[in-house]
């Protein structure tokens, strides 16, 4: 039995929970950071003036970065492992927040929202690897829609602080807000999070054998002797391995469904509090609109985490791109009256939560993990081009007289044919490697 198989069939010990917790951690933070700029662009705006146009470019200028991360920066943790990429993106993250609480113009503050965006980027690529790799198969989809959970939370978070910190002080407090919440998570990490045990067995770095024999115990399994001997996967080609045969068809479908979702995801994510606004409602009630579709997100993400001890992630993430699209087509018929577009808002937040947790917990297992990261990596990315354009179209069809009822008819199309993308992959067999290597021993529940 494998190392592998050993992490699969014993039970999940406090210590793989404590590591997919700080993952959870993070990525509240960074969902705060993210989407923080969404609840602080009409004053932004305000301040300075900006038009619909420059607004959505500045609240697709993080997504650019994210999808900079993703494409470029997330594969390194194929190279040099899961743990250093993480401490230097929160590093990166850290400094940029800060630097955003200093800006004076649009420009700046896009640049500051540039580079944050590209150490989001490389982290929400290569977490729920990371996540996966701790986590036994059979509750791997659980624990990645745990993780997932925390990007609308960082939502809410964010809108809070924009709630709080604006009325009291400005905008720019909730960016000071977060650079300490994210650097005091770049400490955790640096204190207690380990390195993949599966990067380290496919990439043997010095002193591979050590760093693993020191993890296996605290997951309540044995050490081991000598390190096993490579899989034929590992020495694939890693381009061969993302592009060709049937993982190029995963990719292209995976990426095709990213980009749907991710477009859909960002456009509701960054525009549903302005746009609750200009269908009437006041600056609060837009606030609390967003910070219900995030709530909704969240409450989502959490029941995907029980479904998927019994469903398969696909045929969850088939049914939650199929509510996604009713949900937008449901908000572009509940503006005029605010009690139903905030109900309406909390079921956006609910379905396109539930479909980004699914693409996350189903893309990890299409890959072998010598470019496991790097494939999510790259599908996020592709994603994230949808991202990037979707902030920017809502704004330059906002100046050019569209309705938001008419905005959220238009990413509701989209979504059913997300639907058939995914019904469309079909996943690799796994097959169980034939060398004992380490077995369970007091593993903890």
């Amino acid at each position: 039995m494998s190392i592998r198989d050993s992490i699969d069939d014993a039970p999940m010990s406090r210590y793989q929970v404590m590591v997919v917790g700080i993952c959870l951690a993070i990525v509240l933070s960074e969902g705060y950071d993210l989407l923080l700029m969404a609840f602080a662009a009409p004053d932004v705006a305000q301040e300075w003036g900006l038009t619909g146009s420059q607004t959505g470019l500045l609240l697709s200028s993080a997504l650019v970065g994210m999808a900079l991360g993703s494409a470029f920066i997330a594969p390194l943790a194929d190279r040099t492992g899961r743990r250093p990429l993480t401490l230097c993106c929160l590093l990166l993250v850290t400094v940029t927040m800060a630097l955003a609480a200093l800006t004076t113009n649009a420009a700046q503050l896009g640049a500051c929202r540039l580079l944050t965006g590209i150490g989001i980027g490389g982290l929400v690529a290569s977490l729920p690897v990371l996540t996966a790799e701790f986590s036994p198969r059979r509750r791997r989809g659980t624990m990645i829609a745990l993780y997932t959970t925390g990007l609308p939370l960082g939502g809410v978070i964010g809108g809070l602080a924009a709630a709080l910190l604006t009325s009291t002080f400005s905008w720019r407090a909730s960016f000071v807000a977060g650079a300490i919440l994210t650097f005091l998570l770049l400490v955790l990490v640096y204190v207690r999070m380990p390195e993949s045990i599966d990067y380290l067995l496919v990439r043997r770095p010095a002193g591979a054998l050590e760093k693993i024999n020191a993890t296996l115990p605290r997951m309540g399994l044995s050490p081991i002797e000598s390190l096993p001997a490579p899989e034929p996967q590992a020495e694939q080609g890693m381009k061969a391995a993302i592009f060709s045969g049937r993982n190029g068809i995963r990719s292209l479908l995976l990426g095709s469904a990213f980009f749907i979702m991710m477009a859909a995801f960002y456009f509701a994510a960054s525009w549903t509090p302005k746009l609750l606004q200009e269908s009437g409602m006041s600056a609060q009630q837009g606030i609390s609109g967003g910070m219900l579709l995030n709530l909704g997100g969240a409450a989502a993400t959490l029941t995907f985490s029980v479904l998927a001890i019994v469903v398969s992630s696909r045929i969850l993430t088939i049914a939650a791109l199929i509510g996604a699209s009713v949900s937008f087509l449901a908000m572009s018929t509940a503006l005029g009256s605010l009690g139903t577009a905030l109900i309406a808002a909390v079921a956006v937040g609910v379905f396109v939560n539930a479909s980004a947790t699914g693409l996350y917990a189903l893309a990890p297992d299409c890959y072998p993990a010598s470019v496991r990261a790097t494939a999510v990596g790259w599908a996020s990315a592709v994603g994230r081009l949808g991202a990037i354009i979707s902030p920017i179209l809502a704004g330059i069809l906002i100046d050019r007289s569209w309705t938001p009822s008419s905005l959220f008819v238009l990413f509701a199309i989209p979504l059913l044919i997300g639907t058939l993308l995914v019904a469309a992959i079909k996943m690799p067999t796994q097959q169980r490697a034939p060398v004992i290597t380490a077995s369970p021993e007091g593993a903890r529940a």
